[in-house]
């Protein structure tokens, strides 16, 4: 299920942030470890973005993670992807898949956009696999982008745009309840 961030999220915000490995890949901002106080300053300045729609990632009562999109750009109709999957005993269980078809399905159906991006790290897989299980297609390479384990990192750019998206989602949704919010 997708709910509404908000700063009463920061505890486990601040939990899925400071996990070494499930950050490893994400915002660069994320990679030094920061203390509560940071945490929510942080929610609270990406709250009041207007160009960003946040969401945590809720399984039953666990609260596993983060998504949505930034930088929304309704004079463009893009957006970019962001999804965080910050508690790793839901890794590899199709949460994350579900997650993305959601803000997907926001970002096309309410929002009218016509594309969303998002970049990756060239060497994460498994984020790579998910991305392309839900539609999301290499466009680019940003070289040497992404400076982790004191090596430089390739970072591809992805994107799929509405018409992809309309045309693809029959084996992504049920389709007797295609705006399910439950995982």
């Amino acid at each position: 299920m997708l709910l509404n961030l908000s700063i009463d999220h920061h505890s486990d915000f601040h939990k899925w942030i400071s996990n070494k490995l499930a950050v490893k890949y994400s915002l660069s901002s994320f990679q030094p470890l920061r203390n509560m106080d940071w945490t929510r300053q942080y929610l609270e300045r990406i709250l009041a973005d207007p160009s960003s729609w946040n969401q945590v990632i809720s399984v039953g009562e666990c609260k596993v993670g983060y998504c949505g999109l930034s930088n929304i750009s309704i004079h463009n109709k893009n957006a970019e992807f962001f999804i965080l999957i910050g508690d790793m005993e839901f890794w590899n269980k199709g949460i994350g898949t579900k997650a993305g078809i959601l803000v997907l399905n926001h970002a096309f159906k309410v929002l009218s956009l016509n594309r969303v991006w998002l970049t990756v790290s060239a060497c994460n897989d498994g984020a790579i696999h998910s991305y392309e299980k839900i539609g999301f297609l290499k466009e680019g390479i940003m070289r040497e982008a992404c400076y982790r384990d004191e090596h430089y990192h390739d970072k591809l750019v992805m994107g799929i745009l509405s018409k992809e998206w309309h045309d693809n989602t029959d084996h992504l949704l049920d389709k007797n309840e295609p705006h399910k919010k439950n995982f």
